[in-house]
């Protein structure tokens, strides 16, 4: 019988995780990745780097940016477009800085 199914059994169903979610993880995944690189080298160094917050405010930003620019797209107000728009340029502006502080650490 192709019907043998048992009354009380239920399969677990699979539900996808919602794009705010995906995009709160990946910023989860960039700050580990970042912290770890800074361990390592403060490590391997034996001091820390100095003068780089913009790497570590950049994928905060973003992640703001994400947010509110899915946001916009699910309730199309215009205060979420400008709040994606400015924490993208804020992005930006934090990684630029922090990649040039980060090099001036380095010694590049």
């Amino acid at each position: 019988m192709p019907d043998d199914k048992i009354p009380g059994e239920n399969k677990p169903t699979y539900t996808p995780a919602s794009p705010i979610k995906r995009a709160l993880a990946w910023m989860g995944i960039v700050y580990m990745v970042i912290l770890v690189l800074l361990t390592t080298y403060n490590l391997a160094t034996g001091e820390p780097l100095h003068g780089i917050p913009g790497i570590l405010l950049f994928p905060a930003c973003g992640g703001l940016s994400a947010i509110s620019f899915l946001k916009y797209r699910a309730e199309k107000r215009l205060p979420m477009l400008l709040l994606a728009v400015l924490a993208a340029v804020a992005c930006l502006v934090n990684l630029v800085l922090g990649v040039t502080a980060l090099l001036g650490a380095l010694g590049g």
